[in-house]
């Protein structure tokens, strides 16, 4: 057992050391001297280091390098650290770490005549976004606020200041490039540094041009720091942050350390001064704005409070929306996000942002006099929480030119006052703080509003924000336990007045921090919230189950904007729960926690307004439209009238009520209460309030049961029927049911069909037929010098095609100019000459022999007398080895050499050597090649430049027979089908006698296909969804379309109707309130009885003890039961049986019986090596101790950072674009 245990802890010990990140150290110290630059140049020389001036705008702060140090290493120089340390007036310096930092790179009608080609399709300006929500940019616009005077500066990759689209706006005072240190920040000409450009067109692409579309702060002023196209220090970092501050009013960033789920990781001790020196001294006092992007890692559950840079009091953190008004897949969440911009989503559902692209070919074809393809110059694909950052910068900008006064705090507060959640407000986690504002972990206050931004920074109530107090909470020290069993919580409070009646007075909140320190291993299952006196409940920690490795946090500043506008005094409560799934090593330790609140001593002007009671209760309005389910209130009496007896939907005209057993269009049944309601906006008729229920779009595209701006891929739109069709089977774009764009693997594009090679006369290039020169019968290239066989009656000779073959070679019954034998100066075929070579005569069988004049082994030398010839020659022309005529019986005859064997590429033919054909590497004969060169197919001891029909390329340069059921094939099996016999259809990459359900065929010219039927039919004769022959089980049929039933319906397989649910259910499988599969707000669900209970009992008395329920996911929010787990059972009909728990037993044997299995092969592995039947060997590694004088000058507490990589993940770079 104890072998068992050292075995493990050694495993354990490697995959610690292996997934913990190396620094990476450079030539370069930050160093804070006192005396001035005069001082710091004659220590720098003292210890010969080279000055390199001082560090942005921090005064005091000086960059030295040495030359002597390696410009990257692993190890820190500690013999130049300890000269640093003994000089007296060094008051603080660092050796500068890289640090990974990654890049976070998915319609009302205009009142301006912006002309601009994609300002249509910037739809976040015009009423594109679920529900017709935008950002209210447009009417900003309209009160003349379009960034005049305002300077933003992109602190990214680079910028192309030259830019058609942003060279107007440019501004070089803005814009440094730290990587070259030089004053241009223009980008490299690589795929790799589009970023900041495309930030920057965000905000200030030029209005009312040929290019692109406009920038949300169109007449503001842009600039760029290129900062990220090489190594990343602290002194860059600072370097960005402080340039040129009272001239930059607003920073944009859209990178932070590696978003991997793991990695905790913030700004170090120069860019954290420079942070606060731009927050006290930047725009004049005023302080400088820091817009930050909140992060990329939502496929890793990454949180952003882990991201010291979101985290920042100091930054204004922004997330990113879907178009669906939805939480997109790449959003962390976070406590410190305040605001939320719209950004990509889901591809094919969610359009991605538009914006310029870095391209320089514009200008290199100017200059050659061609006429440049101006959409180059654009792209459509700018995504993620990079692109919300900008946006959210412009916004400030409008804001900013609305009121040059307004502070770094007033612009957080404007933006807290004036960001909507109801745009959002279907994506669940929303929260009522202390004084009823809505905000969330994934969007912050919401989505940003920019005419309310402005209007409020207008108004003349407007006064500057009173002095931030900073509160501080004495430390608890008190260790205690952290629960090592999942779901099991450690509860802690601290007491606060909110320094009242002291000079630190914090009495209504902005943001609040939480210092804590702890051990917990894995780190990664911890969940932490921090609780109000107003009952408000923050996540400032979610689990991270990549966070496997590291166990503790060291004083780390936990923030969160949840509890703006409340008071401080009270209890306030610290939740940590162990609630991941990793498996947990033992209890944890809480060693420390402390508060520390930002505020006001006296009420911000916006609060003067407010009732106290507004600071406690939801407004009433509020709660009832929350609990709005398609019209009705759930828990009102249903809304029977006189239509509701004869099964027919009531409707209003002209203020009569009428009955009708169908909705006009555009409106819909609801079978709650047996009226017609309106449809999205998005649809022209549909059978469901939601943009996913639409039966047909007026215009835009209808694609499953959604209306789209662009089809996804594999379908094209019909403009007059506008809905999106799909494309044939072997097309991967189209542009119609029979003109492919392009083709799927396998296949090539030939005159807009896709073929499965390409026909004679063409060739293929990136899986398109091109037309070969037309010298060419077959090439290989579009050259006169890439043939592979001549038109008649030209020859071919080296790929190139002549009319006649030149001398030493004649014409086959190929067309091919084939060299002659070696003997002949002209030939008829290989063995028939017409002429010799000299020193050779014909013989009577038209055969070239060598005229030798002495015996075998000599020669005739120039001085008339037989010499020796080299060895292994039988006749020689001379003495070198080269000069063999003949070779004796052992060898064979090379170009005048005799060898053993012929070299790759030739072949042995009656003791001579002769060249394979110009595609084979191997050959025995020309008719039996064996390995073919690159780009070309061995099949039947041939090399051609694509497999014959009915065989497929292997990946090994081998032609392979397709399964018997293919005419032509991408693979060996029946599923790789490109195209298939007479009698047999195309569908899904096989062939079938005739189409399945859920299919329907189609002809075109060269094949037929099955394509599949519209995403609510069963069975179809046609695309779309009134095509439908049959229904699944959960749709009604009505007039060849298919109903399915909505979220509170469930489907009677007796009366083949969807039927509404009990009013207490929200999904279910049957009429009976025992039959719930989910439930509405203020109800919870009994997973064993599949009833729906209220959430709080009448035991209970204050409110802030009662849960609230989700509407949209079917968990409890603030309750001591947070995980209430929703049973996904389809829909079915009622009387079906429930699968009981009690199943669950045989599962649970199998993996205990499991375990027992691999302990007892793990003591069978550890006897053999006891035996010494085989030894188990681990590679030795050294460690070295770090010196103890290293980190003598600097706050050790506060710049501890914990930094981890998994090694096996492949994101080696240091920055990475997401």
């Amino acid at each position: 057992m104890y072998r068992l245990y050292t075995i493990l802890l050694v495993f354990q010990l490697i995959q610690n050391a292996q997934s913990v990140d190396t620094k990476i150290h450079t030539n370069e110290f930050a160093v804070h001297i006192k005396g001035g630059e005069n001082v710091a140049k004659e220590i720098a020389q003292k210890y010969g280091f080279v000055h390199k001036g001082q560090i942005g705008s921090l005064k005091g702060y000086y960059l030295f390098e040495h030359h002597n140090i390696q410009k990257r290493s692993l190890s820190p120089s500690s013999e130049h650290c300890e000269m640093l340390q003994s000089d007296s007036s060094v008051l603080w310096f660092e050796q500068q770490e890289v640090k990974r930092r990654v890049k976070r790179s998915i319609p009302r009608k205009s009142f301006l005549p912006f002309h601009d080609p994609l300002y249509p399709e910037q739809w976040f300006l015009h009423g594109g976004g679920y529900g017709g929500y935008d950002m209210n940019v447009i009417p900003a616009w309209e009160d003349g606020f379009t960034g005049k005077g305002v300077v933003i500066s992109i602190l990214d990759d680079g910028i192309q200041g030259n830019h058609p689209d942003l060279a107007q706006n440019y501004d070089k005072d803005a814009s440094y490039d730290i990587n070259d240190s030089d004053e241009d920040p223009t980008p490299q000409d690589d795929d790799d540094n589009k970023h900041g450009t495309r930030c920057a067109g965000e905000v200030a692409a030029v209005a009312n041009n040929e290019f692109c579309g406009v920038g949300i702060a169109y007449n503001s002023s842009i600039g760029g720091v290129r900062m990220l196209d090489g190594s990343v220090t602290d002194n860059i970092e600072a370097t960005a942050l402080s340039l040129n501050p009272d001239h930059i009013h607003i920073y944009s960033a859209s990178w932070g350390p590696e978003d991997d789920g793991k990695t905790v990781d913030g700004p170090g001790k120069l860019a954290k001064t420079a942070f606060i020196e731009g927050i006290t001294k930047g725009r004049g006092g005023l302080g400088s704005i820091f817009v930050w992007a909140s992060g990329n890692g939502g496929r890793h559950s990454d949180n952003c409070n882990c991201d010291g840079y979101t985290n920042s009091i100091y930054t204004i953190s922004v997330s990113s929306a879907t178009q669906s008004g939805l939480m997109p897949w790449y959003l962390e969440q976070c406590s410190s996000t305040l605001a939320t911009t719209y950004s990509s989503g889901t591809s094919n559902r969610d359009q991605n942002i538009v914006t310029v692209d870095v391209d320089y070919s514009y200008f290199a074809e100017l200059q050659r006099g061609q006429k440049p393809v101006a959409s180059k110059l654009c792209t459509k694909s700018h995504t993620g929480t990079s692109a919300s950052a900008p946006i959210a910068a412009a916004i400030c900008a409008l804001a900013l030119e609305a009121n040059p006064r307004l502070t770094w705090r007033d612009m957080q507060y404007l933006i807290v006052m004036t960001s909507r959640y109801e745009p959002l407000a279907k994506e669940t986690g929303w929260i009522t703080n202390g004084i009823g504002r809505r905000v969330s972990t994934k969007f912050g206050y919401g989505l940003m509003d920019a005419a309310a931004m402005v209007k409020l920074a207008l108004t003349k109530e407007w006064k500057t924000l009173p002095e931030q107090h900073i509160c501080t909470t004495p430390p608890d020290n008190v260790e205690r336990l952290i629960p090592a069993t999942r779901g099991e919580r450690l509860e802690t409070t601290i007491n606060t007045t909110g320094c009242k009646n002291t000079e630190n007075t914090a009495l209504y909140l902005e943001h609040v921090q939480v210092i804590i320190s702890l051990n917990f291993h894995p780190r990664g299952n911890l969940h932490i919230t921090l609780i109000s006196p107003s009952g408000t409940q923050s996540a400032i920690l979610l689990p991270r189950p990549h966070d496997k490795i590291e166990g503790s946090f060291n004083n780390w500043p936990f923030m969160s904007v949840h509890f703006w506008g409340e008071v401080p005094q009270g209890n306030w409560k610290l939740v940590i729960t162990n609630d991941g799934n990793l498996v947990t090593n033992g209890p944890g330790k809480l060693i420390s926690w402390h508060l520390v609140f930002y505020g006001t001593q006296t009420r911000p002007f916006y609060l003067n307004s407010l009732k106290e009671s507004e600071t406690e209760i939801v407004p009433e309005s509020e709660l009832e439209h929350a609990f709005l389910v398609r019209g009705v209130n759930r828990h009102s009496e249903n809304l029977l009238n006189e239509c509701a007896s004869k099964n027919q939907f009531q409707i209003t005209i002209n203020s009569q009520s009428e009955c009708t057993y169908k909705c006009p269009l555009g409106q819909y049944g609801e079978v709650r209460d047996y009226t017609c309601h309106m449809c999205d906006k998005s649809c022209s008729s549909c059978y469901g309030p939601s943009y996913n229920n639409c039966l047909s779009c007026s215009k835009h595209f209808l694609s499953n049961s959604t209306c789209v701006k662009s089809c996804p891929d594999g379908f094209f739109h019909d403009a007059e029927k506008h809905q999106c069709y799909p494309c044939l089977p072997v097309c991967s774009e189209c542009e119609s049911s029979d003109v492919c764009s392009a083709c799927k693997d396998g296949l090539f594009l030939y005159n807009h069909m896709c073929v499965p090679s390409c026909p004679p006369g063409t060739f293929a290039e990136k899986r398109v037929c091109k037309n070969c020169h037309p010298s060419c019968a077959s090439c290989y290239g579009s050259l006169p010098s890439n043939c592979l066989s001549c038109s008649t009656p030209l020859n071919l000779l080296n790929s190139s095609c002549y009319s006649g073959c030149p001398s030493h070679h004649y014409s086959n019954s190929d067309s091919l100019c084939v060299r002659c034998h070696r003997s002949c100066e002209h030939c008829m075929s290989s063995d028939t000459c017409t002429s010799c070579e000299s020193d050779w005569k014909r013989n009577s069988q038209d055969i070239c022999v060598y005229n030798a004049r002495c015996t075998n082994g000599w020669y005739n030398s120039h001085l008339e007398s037989c010499e020796a010839c080299y060895p292994y020659c039988d006749q020689c022309s001379g003495p070198n080895t080269q000069d063999c005529v003949y070779c004796d019986s052992r060898y064979i005859w090379h170009e005048g050499r005799c060898v053993e064997t012929c070299p790759e590429g030739y072949f042995n033919m009656n003791d001579e050597c002769y060249l394979c054909d110009r595609q084979c590497s191997k050959c025995e004969s020309n008719e039996n090649c064996f390995l073919c060169k690159d780009g070309f197919y061995l099949h039947l001891g041939k090399c051609y430049i694509s497999c014959p029909f009915g065989f497929y390329n292997d990946g090994k340069n081998y032609c392979r027979p397709c399964h018997s059921e293919c005419l032509h094939c991408s693979g060996s099996s029946n599923l790789n089908c490109t195209s298939c016999g007479e009698g047999y259809l195309l569908m899904d990459h096989t062939c079938k006698p005739e189409c399945p359900d859920g299919f329907f065929l189609v002809a075109n010219r060269e094949e037929r296909h099955c394509l599949p039927c519209y995403s609510t039919c069963k069975t179809c004769t046609g695309f779309g969804p009134a095509h439908c022959t049959s229904c699944y089980e959960n749709s009604t049929f009505s007039g060849n379309t298919c109903i399915p039933c909505l979220d509170d319906e469930f489907f009677n397989k007796e009366s083949k109707e969807c039927e509404r649910c009990h009013d207490n259910c929200g999904r279910c499988f049957g009429p009976e309130e025992t039959n719930c599969l989910s439930c509405p707000a203020l109800l919870r669900l009994d997973e064993v009885k599949h009833m729906c209970f209220p959430c709080c009992d009448g035991s209970v008395l204050k409110k802030s003890e009662c849960c609230t329920c989700s509407k949209d996911l079917d968990v409890c929010i603030s309750s001591d039961h947070p995980r209430s787990i929703t049973v996904n059972l389809s829909s079915q009909n009622f009387n079906e049986v429930i699968i009981p728990l009690s199943h669950v037993v045989p599962v649970v044997i199998a993996i205990c019986l499991s375990v027992v299995l691999l302990y007892v092969i793990l003591f069978g592995l550890l006897q053999a090596n006891s035996m010494g039947w085989f030894r188990l060997k681990f590679g030795e590694q050294k460690y070295e101790r770090v010196p103890n004088n290293m980190a003598a000058k600097f706050d050790a507490e506060m710049e501890k950072i914990s930094l981890t990589r998994d090694d096996l993940e492949d994101e080696d770079d240091i920055y990475e674009k997401v």
